[in-house]
């Protein structure tokens, strides 16, 4: 009688289990006292990886006891509560949790017929984010790898709403402080880089909306024709959020799209002190999400929300004679109907969990610690000397320089952030803002204290006047 060479009995997958939670909880329980970044090059890293095909069995528990420590000393630490670098995944254990279950069970969420429970936790989790930006009965949506595919999923499907696929003339509209997705998304789709139209930002680094609709008229005049609008309600830069209300009704006289990229600020939707800052994103025909940032989710975890759940089924939709099977009321949703994907892993269950462990007031809470942190941040720089605010707090990101009489600027603040990167206390790099390097925070972990900003800034300073001394 044949045996399974890949079998573990129960104990043994229950022990390896442990194991692994083991390292984890305490992974997560020491990471303050850990350094933020560990990168190493590629020479020293080959040297700590067998490059040999694994022929012959190994002990799997000291496996996962040498992949734990390698993991965690070659990473930099999005959870960290000093991590203020890019947008940060502070993820909490509960999104393990469900991404530990929704892998365990291997579920398959490509059709009703194969996963009908996730498919309805993921409904019911996306109807959730529709009520919370006021979308309308029979609106929708998809959980996505993350922003860069819910951009590239709203464009699409705006390309077959407005254009029925006719895009030859089509035009995209966004401010110059857009993601990079979007111009990737958008190459991918096939555009032509005189299809994409980055228009200029104002001061306050938001979209001037003159200068977008003389574009407009502009191209129309040319024989374009007006794709998508896109506002951003949380740039990556600086936080800023575009003059979305204005943004639609641009979008509305011209018959386009308007796509809003909330991957990032759209959570402050759920903070009754800071949602006013996202006012008009409920005008929005479709909003990118990522609960992978400032909703506490685990990597791979976005969404695409539509007004009309309907526009991603007639843009995504095919028939093929083995899905036959997997047609059934239209209710039951078919996710491969909505999305690039047929097979999709459950990436619901762990926002869904997390959710309701804690309490959509939980979140908010949260979000708005986030923001004040960042607020804490820049009435610190007000009182310090030599410090220059260069783009405000907003949505808990703030930019931030050094200055110092006779020494260049962009040189003297990357050279702050490289030391305070190999102090490993705190991640700050840079960004450019006006052709000037800055440093930048963005401060939405729920671990971070005062202390830890005070501390943070202290040795920023501290760093900041070593250079020049010496």
């Amino acid at each position: 009688m044949k045996t399974n060479p890949l079998h573990l009995d129960k104990e043994k997958m229950r022990a390896l289990g442990y194991q692994v939670i083991d390292h984890i909880v305490d992974h997560l329980d020491g990471l303050p006292e850990k350094r933020t970044n560990y990168t190493l090059s590629y020479d020293e890293l080959e040297q700590k990886v067998d490059p040999n095909l694994p022929l012959n069995p190994s002990d799997p528990e000291q496996l996962i006891t040498e992949l734990n420590e390698f993991i965690a000393s070659t990473i930099v630490h999005t959870s960290h509560p000093r991590f203020y670098s890019f947008i940060p995944s502070p993820a909490h254990f509960m999104s393990v949790m469900g991404d530990t279950m929704a892998s365990g069970y291997n579920a398959f969420v490509g059709h009703w017929l194969a996963g009908s429970g996730p498919a309805m936790i993921e409904t019911i989790t996306i109807r959730w984010l529709c009520q919370m930006f006021d979308f309308p009965e029979g609106s929708g949506g998809i959980f996505l790898s993350g922003g860069s595919m819910a951009n590239l999923t709203a464009v699409a499907t705006a390309r077959k709403v407005i254009l029925d696929n006719e895009a030859e003339e089509a035009m995209i509209y966004y401010s110059d402080q857009t993601h990079s997705s979007m111009a990737k998304g958008l190459k991918i789709l096939g555009f032509r880089p005189n299809q994409m139209k980055p228009v200029e930002t104002n001061d306050s680094f938001v979209i001037d909306t003159e200068k977008l609709e003389l574009e407009i008229v502009k191209d129309l005049k040319n024989g374009s024709k007006p794709l998508c609008i896109i506002g951003n309600a949380g740039t990556t830069n600086t936080g800023a959020v575009d003059d979305l209300k204005t943004l639609s009704s641009i979008a509305r006289k011209y018959n386009a799209w308007f796509h809003i990229d909330g991957a990032y600020g759209a959570a402050a939707i759920l903070s009754e002190d800071y949602k006013h800052e996202i006012k008009g994103i409920e005008l929005a025909d479709s909003i990118t999400l990522d609960p992978h940032k400032w909703w506490f989710q685990t990597f791979e975890c976005g969404c695409l929300i539509v007004k009309d759940r309907m526009h991603l089924y007639d843009t995504f939709t095919v028939k093929a004679e083995y899905l036959f099977d997997t047609i059934r009321e239209l209710k039951e949703i078919n996710y491969y109907d909505h999305g690039v994907q047929l097979s999709r892993s459950f990436k619901a269950l762990k926002l869904y969990m997390t959710m309701k462990t804690f309490g959509l007031n939980a979140f908010a809470k949260a979000i708005t610690h986030g923001i004040q942190c960042a607020e804490y941040v820049e009435s610190i720089l007000c009182n310090l000397p030599g410090w220059e605010i260069i783009s405000p707090a907003k949505l808990a990101i703030i930019n931030f320089r050094f200055t110092a009489e006779g020494y260049d600027l962009d040189v003297l603040n990357k050279s702050i952030s490289n030391e305070i990167l190999n102090t490993g206390y705190a991640m700050i790099i840079t960004t450019r803002l006006n052709n000037r390097t800055v440093l930048r925070m963005c401060t939405i972990s729920p671990e971070t204290t005062q202390e830890d900003l005070n501390s943070t800034i202290e040795l920023l300073n501290k760093i900041a006047h070593k250079i020049i001394q010496q």
